[in-house]
């Protein structure tokens, strides 16, 4: 296909053809004929004498004949013009404005595009702004050329629109070069035929609004800032108010975005955030308009269809796309985000009602879990509150020391002896008294006090080893549960070899366990650390092996000591034979690598005598004991250990 430049210029050559072809012969056939009739009354010998013959004039019939063929040939050309001319205005016509050679760049991008919004031309502006010639750009869809941050859905919605109303018009706005705030008129009208001609005009920035503009725009995404987001969300209100409209808000916050901070460093994090943003772009559509408000805190406003399906609806399109793996400087993760939505007017009638709501579902929404959607309820305040104060509880529990560990004991199956214990993490609460892991960890991931309880941790069982030591007991090998945001910490190495040195432990009897589903997708970043453990001596452990990546990768280039199966392996032995064979097989892959396998979980004595006939040397789990305090281990297991007991009394 020919550009529309080429066409408007082929079409104007065929023009000058036809006038520059047939007049010419019509010019040299005239002559001719006159040549003829020259040569017709040339006189004799005789008649040169005669002064009659030279002043005689033609006879009246000559004549007549040099007027005929004088009107043949004219009209013979005036036909082929007309020919010609009409020839050449069946050629599709050019787009408006479009530049002959040499002209001037036209300063609007226009385009015409198929029914399914695909390009079947396009003026030099457009391929001049998309660096692609006519021929590349010809069949691809406007989403992939026009690439101002918008997705396939979006310009559905906008041709939609067009075809529905006629036309649709909006604006884009940009940061251009030194962060100037350009704005770009587009339009797209709907055609006969089902074609759409798309026009995108960019209007000349103001200087002098520049900095005003820019203090509008998220320098790091580009995206409306919070301040340009009230704005329109007050306007928003303000129609809505007017014609009854539905409106709605979705806060939207990036999980465990700390961590990322934390461990890879404030780089990485900008750059998740602009994969964040461009995600929410690219599943924006008519009436949704993207914004970030602050940190990992981004803003959708929904105007039009708001209903709970229609919100409902892009939130499983935002999932969708974050759900897809991105790699950011060789590493490879998933993001996702939870979202809190606040619907106008039932939940608030203005921004700082609307946004409070808003807010209050999402810590909702959060408090559910990973990857979770909720609207906003009235009971949420009360939940809300109870939320924020449980976290200055746990702030508080940090400063107070109410955080305490107990010790569950890990057995040899095969003399019976106990070998070590598993350190396990307890909050003595003020007012709601022993509380166990799962009732305030996630919280502490959330608002960022992970590093300073497992700090607590380290130091808390390495005085324990240090005082059981000094009372006489050999605790053997005491295993630490470890975030991997605080085992990736730089200093995390250093820290813990202090802490066993200041309480004269020996690091050999120390194991950190790290969840498999946290750690593989950070082996990279790990080496350095897991490798500095490894030189003081530190043990590593991979807690529940097999429901998270079951990375034979993590077991060859990480110095792994042991690895744990998970209980759901053991909850149905000995009757399941496809956990008699998950389990056979990692005993054997242990054993060829030089790796210990413990099973947890262990709580009756078939599943105990099983994993013995599986080839499974070590457990835990409630058959042996339950985790009981420093005190309770000491004086039943350690005693034991020394005075080279079996566990069988142990029930």
């Amino acid at each position: 296909m020919l550009s529309a430049a080429k066409q408007w210029r082929r079409g104007k050559a065929r023009h000058a053809a036809a006038a520059h072809g047939v007049l010419p012969l019509a010019c040299l056939l005239i002559p001719l004929a006159q040549a003829a009739f020259a040569a017709r009354m040339a006189p004799s010998p005789l008649q040169e004498t005669d002064h009659f013959l030279l002043d005689a004039q033609p006879p009246l019939g000559w004549t007549v004949l040099y007027v005929l063929c004088f009107l043949a040939f004219a009209s013979l050309a005036c036909a082929e013009v007309v020919r010609r001319l009409r020839k050449g205005s069946q050629a599709p016509a050019p787009l408006a404005r479009s530049v002959v050679e040499g002209g001037p760049m036209p300063l609007d991008s226009l385009a015409t595009l198929d029914d399914q919004g695909r390009l079947l031309r396009a003026n030099p502006r457009f391929l001049a702004e998309s660096d692609l010639s006519a021929e590349q750009i010809e069949g691809h869809p406007i989403w992939t050329l026009y690439q101002k941050g918008f997705g396939q859905t979006y310009w559905q919605g906008v041709l939609a629109e067009a075809r529905k109303s006629g036309v649709w018009s909006g604006e884009v706005r940009t940061l251009g070069e030194s962060n100037v705030p350009e704005v770009e008129s587009l339009t797209v009208t709907a055609k006969p035929g089902g074609l759409f001609e798309f026009h995108a005009r960019r209007q000349k920035p103001d200087l002098r609004r520049a900095s005003t503009e820019a203090r509008l725009r998220d320098v790091l995404t580009t995206l409306p800032s919070r301040r340009a987001m009230r704005i329109q969300v007050e306007q928003a209100i303000k129609r809505g108010q007017a014609s009854g409209g539905e409106l709605a808000l979705m806060v939207l916050d990036l999980d465990r975005f700390r961590d990322i901070n934390a461990v890879f460093g404030d780089d990485i994090g900008d750059r998740v955030l602009e994969r964040l943003a461009e995600a929410l772009m690219s599943v924006a559509r008519p009436g949704v308009t993207v914004g970030r408000i602050g940190g990992d805190e981004f803003i959708l406003m929904v105007e039009g269809q708001a209903t709970s399906a229609a919100l409902m609806a892009v939130a499983e399109d935002i999932f969708t796309a974050l759900g897809e793996e991105i790699v950011i400087d060789g590493l490879t993760c998933r993001l996702s985000a939870s979202i809190g939505i606040a619907q106008f007017p039932k939940d608030g009638q203005t921004h700082r009602d609307l946004m409070q709501a808003a807010g209050v579902s999402l810590c909702h929404a959060k408090a559910k879990g990973r990857g979770q959607v909720s609207f906003y309820a009235d009971n949420m305040e009360q939940r809300s509150e109870d939320s924020l104060q449980m976290e200055a509880d746990l702030r508080r529990a940090i400063a107070r020391g109410e955080f305490l560990m107990h010790y569950q004991p890990q057995i040899d199956l095969r003399t019976g002896q106990c070998i070590g214990a598993e350190a396990l993490l307890r909050w003595q609460h003020p007012k709601k008294g022993l509380l166990l892991p799962g009732g305030f960890v996630p919280l502490a991931l959330d608002s960022g006090l992970t590093t300073a309880i497992d700090r607590f941790v380290v130091q808390e069982v390495c005085r324990q080893i240090g005082l059981w030591r000094g009372q006489g007991y050999v605790p053997g090998r005491i295993a630490i549960n470890m975030s991997a945001v605080t085992l990736l910490t730089p200093d995390f190495a250093q820290d813990l070899g202090t802490a066993a040195r200041a309480h004269n432990v020996d690091p050999a009897e120390l194991e950190i366990e790290v969840l498999e589903s946290t750690m593989f997708p950070r082996i990279s970043a790990a080496f350095n650390t897991v490798y500095d453990l490894r030189t003081l001596g530190v043990n590593l452990a991979i807690d529940d092996f097999g429901t998270g990546y079951s990375s034979l990768a993590m077991l060859k280039d990480l110095p792994v000591d042991r690895i744990k199966l998970d209980r759901r392996f053991i909850t149905g032995l000995p009757g399941d034979a496809k956990d008699d064979r998950i389990i056979a097989a990692m005993v054997a892959l242990g054993r060829s690598l030089g790796i210990t396998v413990i099973a947890e979980g262990v709580e009756t004595t078939a599943q105990r005598d099983r994993l013995i006939e599986l080839g499974c040397p070590e457990a835990q789990g409630f058959l042996f004991s339950r985790p009981v305090p420093a005190e309770a281990f000491a004086s039943r297991w350690l005693k034991t250990n020394r005075q080279s007991s079996r566990v069988g009394a142990a029930n």
